[in-house]
């Protein structure tokens, strides 16, 4: 597979004029109106308009130099509805990630230590869009190329709502799902947001994905050239099994004992 860098992907693709504006002045009072959102416990449809408005509060999970455009509400066939996706791309070659909004004011957890409903349902969900991505593999794959097993993103509830003892089971949680699945607190975007916002050079942001993301029909119009460029050709069993398990030892590496950022990573 043809190797690329980080020039070529700045080279192949100019930086939207709306990201360029960014100033970290900018960025901090979007984080904060953002913030104001999930206080207000915005429906979630809110929640979408404004983060497909505002490409660069996913910078934490897509790469600052990805090829791949950042895609809202992706239609499963009839059944499904996929609030954010785009194609990530790691050693072991390209792989979708799938993004389920919820809404700021459900709680994770039930007052017996449980899975609430709303965690529940998105949890169930997100199975329910790979189950569907393996029964009509075709489909998907004439859709969204080399798709086979996504990544899962579930942002549900707010950080100052989990316990000390609800977080160690969220902490657990997270560990069982490990490779199918990633649950974190709304407020994640903006910590992003604001890392975001901190790191912006005197040049400029250097974030590759325009300020608005794409749709459902520009992803059935197919992927961007570059992109294309990026993409194998074919993914053996074996590149899958390793992908799965690097999900699993990464889990690992960032959640050994006294290493787990209660405070910024859920």
């Amino acid at each position: 597979m043809k190797t690329f860098s980080a020039a070529d992907t700045q080279n192949a693709r100019k930086i939207d004029p709306l990201i360029r504006e960014l100033t970290s002045k900018k960025v901090a009072a979007e984080a904060d109106e953002f913030t104001r959102l999930l206080d207000s416990k915005a429906r979630e449809s809110k929640l979408q308009e404004f983060l497909a408005s505002h490409s660069y509060f996913f910078s934490g999970m897509i790469d600052v130099y990805s090829p791949s455009p950042l895609y809202s509400k992706v239609k499963l066939g009839h059944d499904y509805e996929v609030d954010f996706a785009w194609l990530h791309f790691d050693s072991f070659g390209p792989e979708w990630r799938l993004v389920e909004i919820e809404n700021p004011g459900s709680a994770l957890f039930t007052k017996s230590g449980d899975p609430s409903p709303a965690l529940a349902h998105a949890m169930q969900q997100a199975r329910e869009w790979c189950a569907w991505i393996h029964d009509h593999a075709e489909s998907a794959r004439k859709l969204m190329p080399q798709i086979s097993h996504p990544l899962c993103y579930i942002f549900l509830g707010r950080r100052k709502d989990i316990t000390p003892p609800n977080r160690e089971r969220l902490r657990r949680l997270r560990y069982d799902s490990r490779s199918e699945m990633v649950i974190h607190t709304l407020d994640w975007f903006v910590r992003s947001g604001q890392i975001f916002g901190q790191y912006i050079g005197p040049d400029g942001p250097t974030w590759q994905i325009p300020m608005k993301v794409l749709t459902h029909r520009d992803l059935k119009q197919g992927l961007p050239e570059e992109v294309q460029d990026w993409v194998a050709e074919s993914q053996s069993k074996t590149m899958t099994e390793r992908r799965l398990d690097q999900r699993r030892s990464k889990w690992v590496r960032d959640n050994e004992s006294g290493t787990f950022k209660t405070d910024t990573d859920i």
